[in-house]
């Protein structure tokens, strides 16, 4: 694996599933490490919504201008979330993380992925980046989910009715990068991601909505989209 992905880049650390799960963090671990120790300007780009353990951390750390960390924060509110992505960190602890990082140099891009765009009493949509800001974020990517059946059906199953208002307002079906499943309508997730830019400007964040899940948006908005990997060492 080493010898073939350091004739690259950079490489996703994972699009699919989450590297640092408990059963993938000392994977992961070692393949970055020792990525870097071939390939000094190798660009890692790390997606998870678990905790980051500190040996990580440190690494990260000491090669903060040549890794990308994201990390999934959808909501603040942690039934929500629990929902959402089963067996995931805790909000707490992935904004914990989040500090740790941030406080050491090493820049988060906060995914708020999947979106729903729901509140309750005493909630809003300003909640998220307002405490984004004070934790050292400055750029976010959001998406609105795409549920394929079978996560949609679980999701119904929980009986929350909060949430399965919600999922029932999602009933337009498209192919995504990876997946064909259910998401709001077009005009729905453009008025949705026109709030969240707003709230998120207001605190100083800059949101990006990602194609990967909303690739009908191309050409038919203003919204800032992201479309691919970048990194100042892609330009060599």
């Amino acid at each position: 694996i080493l010898e073939k992905i350091v004739s690259y880049k950079g490489a996703y650390f994972s699009a699919i599933t989450d590297c640092l799960l408990p059963q993938n963090r000392e994977t992961t671990h070692y393949l970055i490490e020792n990525i870097w120790k071939i390939k000094s300007d190798f660009v890692p780009l790390v997606v998870t919504k678990q905790i980051i353990p500190q040996k990580t951390i440190d690494l990260f750390v000491a090669n903060k201008k040549n890794v990308v960390v994201q990390i999934s924060v959808p909501s603040l509110n942690e039934e929500i979330v629990s929902i959402l992505e089963p067996g995931a960190a805790s909000v707490k602890d992935r904004l914990a993380t989040i500090e740790k990082l941030t406080k050491q140099g090493v820049k988060v891009i906060v995914v708020i992925m999947p979106w729903f765009n729901i509140y309750k009493e005493g909630e809003s949509i300003e909640d998220l980046p307002k405490k984004l800001v004070k934790i050292g974020v400055k750029k976010c990517i959001v998406g609105t989910a795409v549920l394929p059946e079978k996560e949609r059906d679980e999701i119904l199953d929980t009986g929350d009715d909060f949430i399965v208002q919600s999922v029932n307002k999602m009933t337009e079906i498209r192919k995504a990068t990876t997946k064909i499943g259910y998401t709001l309508p077009l005009k729905e997730r453009l008025a949705a991601f026109e709030k969240l830019t707003e709230a998120c400007t207001k605190f100083g964040i800059q949101p990006m909505i990602c194609t990967a899940d909303n690739a009908d948006l191309i050409g038919k908005t203003k919204l800032r989209l992201c479309t691919k990997f970048e990194h100042r060492n892609f330009k060599n």
